[in-house]
């Protein structure tokens, strides 16, 4: 795969090739040449996109490798897990006197004791604690039990490989905010081209930033604000271009559209770790 990749790329008659010079520094070029009908020059844009994201998560992951500490550390870890078998009946039959949710600090070191020493199930954990909750919290109380077997780094890297399915979905939604506000400016499928394209560019250039990052560990605090800075002058230009717009109101668009982007994003991230939540 390695090997087709690299051919394709380097190529001098590839399409890759030949998209990597105008995407970089002619913001909005092939973006209106996809939506003018010269497909074969360019490279697909969905295939654009895969390529340049598979570059940008693969060094985050790197960045965000576990420490040891990280693989060792239970996620519900809260004092000794070790209890004596007068503490343990103490705990075993303590009534649910507490509000705290998922349960309280004396409740989880029964779990993470029955986790540790028993064979027991995840429901009949649940059910030592005589929790009397509704379907939903008790749900999401038994996850919380099923992730405490697990160290910090499973989950962490379980939710981390989740991230390029969840912004997958952020494609469309950000192509609808185009629509919305450049909407005589031609049909939707023509936004979510720009969209791939404007995501690809802040991919490519966070892409290295972590890998400067990997170097230079304290470049990761400046580098998401210069990739945010770039893609941003970057949007500007592309708009103007795509959308025949003047700067100031180019501008003023991004603003809008950065804005509710930005909640959007939060929002789609939330419910995208709940559902990775349900599935673990």
């Amino acid at each position: 795969m390695l090997r087709e990749v690299t051919a394709n790329f380097f190529s001098l008659d590839s399409r890759f090739a030949r998209t990597f010079k105008p995407f970089l520094f002619s913001p909005g070029k092939i973006t209106n040449a996809f939506n003018g009908g010269k497909r074969v020059r360019y490279a697909n844009p969905i295939r654009w996109y895969l390529v340049i994201s598979i570059f940008h998560f693969f060094f985050m992951s790197k960045m965000f490798q576990p420490t040891v500490k990280d693989r060792q550390e239970n996620i519900f870890s809260n004092g000794d897990i070790e209890l004596d078998s007068a503490s343990f009946i103490d705990l075993n039959y303590e009534p649910d006197t507490s509000t705290a949710f998922p349960f309280s600090n004396s409740q989880q070191k029964l779990v993470n004791h029955l986790v540790n020493h028993s064979t027991l199930t995840d429901d009949e954990i649940y059910d030592t604690l005589k929790l009397e909750r509704s379907w939903l919290s008790a749900f999401a109380t038994k996850k919380l039990i099923r992730t405490s077997r697990d160290s910090t780094a499973s989950l962490n890297g379980y939710l981390l490989r989740q991230i390029p399915i969840i912004v997958f979905f952020i494609l469309p939604l950000y192509a609808f905010y185009l629509k919305l506000f450049f909407g005589r400016r031609g049909l939707y499928i023509k936004h979510l081209i720009h969209s791939i394209h404007l995501h690809s560019f802040f991919f490519f250039i966070m892409g290295w930033v972590w890998v400067v990052s990997l170097v230079i560990e304290s470049f990761q605090d400046i580098g998401g604000f210069i990739a945010l800075g770039l893609t941003s002058i970057y949007a500007v230009i592309s708009f103007m271009k795509v959308y025949q717009t003047k700067f100031l109101k180019s501008l003023f668009k991004l603003g809008f559209i950065g804005f509710f982007y930005l909640i959007t994003l939060g929002f789609v991230l939330l419910v995208g770790v709940l559902i990775s939540f349900v599935f673990y």
